[in-house]
């Protein structure tokens, strides 16, 4: 049995998902890579018939991010899970310090780490890092505050996942952070401080979800307004849960209010227009 699943979700991205696997068989030893196809419509089952050492899914209908992750984690023979997306990179070697960190401490159930920022276009490091800190041990309200966990570089046990009933497959977006929120509320979580991963940053252009801030930062309040619904959360005292809803809300103003103000010089009018009621949106109604 492998010591770790990397489990890698894809649809019609094939020009990057050779990459994204080359990678994943290169960050350790004793590696299941099972790739979770989402019924893509193009070439990428002829891409991945030409993998190697790689086990590949096709789902016989697209049901987005959440249900395809949970497929991969159904079908891993590992005790501990990696995910990558098709258009991120792990780092030569990088599990290991993860999974030390991992199994000398069993009630830690997830470990991170800072990724580099890659260009859309080529997924080169743009020179960027990210987050700025790594907090480690019980970091429930420091994560309710802002998703500071990047995707590829997580490293958590299945068991953590399928106790929790795994990724919340009724959001189209941030479903990566409600699941790392539900893992917060009762489990430790560890970091590793070096790079492990190239995350491709989102642009308008990218063809990426999260290229689209609006529903983004929409979605964001939603998940965050699920967390303070819990038991948590809800037995806190209110001023703790005032302080991490603004936090939130005024980071999402400030960024769809930076994008209009781009849209503007620009000369896009009508995008402008759109980006600033949505910004007024999230202040007023939180939506």
């Amino acid at each position: 049995m492998s010591s770790v699943s990397v489990v890698i979700t894809t649809y019609n991205r094939p020009q990057f998902l050779k990459r994204a696997v080359q990678s994943a068989l290169q960050a350790g030893p004793d590696l299941e890579v099972i790739v979770v196809d989402d019924c893509s419509t193009d070439e990428t089952p002829d891409v991945c018939a030409e993998l190697a050492d790689v086990r590949y899914i096709r789902l016989t209908t697209n049901q987005g991010l959440a249900h395809a992750r949970n497929v991969g984690v159904a079908e891993s023979s590992s005790e501990f899970i990696a995910f990558l997306d098709d258009d991120d990179l792990r780092l030569p070697d990088s599990l290991e310090k993860q999974l030390c960190k991992m199994m000398a401490e069993e009630r830690i159930a997830l470990c991170y780490a800072r990724a580099l920022i890659g260009d859309a276009r080529r997924q080169l490091p743009t020179g960027e890092i990210y987050p700025s800190e790594c907090p480690q041990g019980d970091i429930f309200w420091e994560l309710l505050e802002n998703n500071f966990i990047p995707m590829p570089t997580v490293l958590v046990r299945k068991s953590a996942l399928l106790e929790l009933g795994g990724f919340n497959t009724a959001l189209p977006l941030v479903e990566d952070w409600d699941m790392w929120l539900r893992i917060s509320e009762s489990f430790l979580v560890a970091a590793v401080e070096e790079p492990v991963a190239i995350h491709r940053k989102a642009d308008a252009d990218s063809n990426q979800m999260s290229s689209n801030s609006s529903a983004l930062c929409k979605q964001a309040i939603h998940v965050q307004q699920m967390a303070l619904a819990r038991t948590r959360a809800r037995t806190a005292v209110s001023t703790k849960r005032r302080h991490v809803r603004s936090l939130l809300r005024d980071r999402a103003y400030k960024l769809l209010i930076k994008e209009a103000t781009n849209l503007i010089r620009n000369g896009d009018a009508k995008s402008a227009r759109a980006k600033l009621l949505d910004a007024f949106h999230v202040v007023l109604f939180g939506r």
